[in-house]
């Protein structure tokens, strides 16, 4: 794999990790929560979006196909 395949799944893993952790936020604030209690969703949300992100990132690893890089391809 080059480097330039990889380069895009970082941010996509961020953005994945950030939207778990917003979430946690945003439904204890609309459940009533106050401020403590939001930042503590939201730091328990980002825990939980790295390593759901782990478990799939290395899952999907495992079982996708092994695809030519056609990044260096001359067309």
């Amino acid at each position: 794999m080059s480097g330039g395949r990889d380069f895009g799944s970082l941010p996509l893993q961020a953005g994945f990790v950030l939207i778990i952790a917003l979430s946690g936020v945003f439904v204890s604030i609309q459940a009533g929560a106050g401020i403590r209690f939001a930042l503590l969703a939201g730091v328990a949300g980002l825990i939980a979006g790295i390593v759901i992100t782990w478990f799939v990132v290395r899952n999907l690893r495992d079982v996708m196909p092994d695809t030519p890089d056609l990044s260096d391809r001359e067309w």
